[in-house]
């Protein structure tokens, strides 16, 4: 876990072990007791590092307040209802869980584009591609390919033999390629706005 110490990261999985099999978090008792702890204070300040470095949150007048802001199966990003892009509709106070869960980041890595061969995709220069490795490639993929020794972002398709890259944009030409420098299919699109 990144910018934890191990200690940390041992008292992060223990409240995330604890709400599982509980339904609540653990007091600042229950984390002394287990990790044997003399003081109260040596939890605080653990405590107060995982909330610092994002990985906690505190309401701070209630007991047992404690809320993980990762999953039990990886970190990422919480989806907590859906939102209206017409009428408006009421946000509840629940998750859905993660965008991103551990597991379906295993062999994903981001690439940021530059240039407009993939506008009529809406994938535009400045976004990011989220692209994972490893996962069967279809005609119709959008996929990161080498090219000359750097890497484009392309639609995917197989012509016989041949393969090819082709761009979503009509002042650019397809591209014919090895198989072998396909680095993955795109399975996202990061825009910052």
């Amino acid at each position: 876990m990144k910018g934890l110490t191990s200690r940390q990261a041992e008292i992060l999985e223990f409240i995330n072990r604890f709400i599982k099999n509980n339904g609540y978090s653990p007091s600042m008792e229950d984390i002394r007791i287990f990790f044997g702890f003399r003081s109260p204070n040596a939890v605080t300040c653990h405590l107060r590092s995982l909330i610092n470095k994002g990985y906690l949150s505190k309401e701070i007048s209630k007991a047992r307040a404690l809320r993980l802001k990762f999953s039990s199966s990886g970190y990422g990003i919480p989806v907590l209802g859906k939102i209206a892009a017409g009428r408006p509709v009421l946000i509840e106070d629940f998750s859905e869980g993660f965008l991103f869960s551990q597991e379906e980041m295993k062999g994903v890595f981001a690439l940021k584009v530059k240039g407009d061969s993939m506008k009529d995709a809406h994938i535009y220069d400045g976004d990011y591609v989220i692209v994972k490795k490893n996962v069967d490639i279809n005609n119709g993929d959008i996929v990161a390919a080498i090219v000359e020794e750097e890497a484009t972002v392309k639609y995917f398709r197989r012509i016989k033999n041949k393969v090819f890259l082709i761009p979503a944009n009509p002042s650019y030409k397809s591209i014919e390629i090895k198989e072998n420098f396909i680095l993955g299919k795109v399975t996202g699109v990061l825009r910052k706005l």
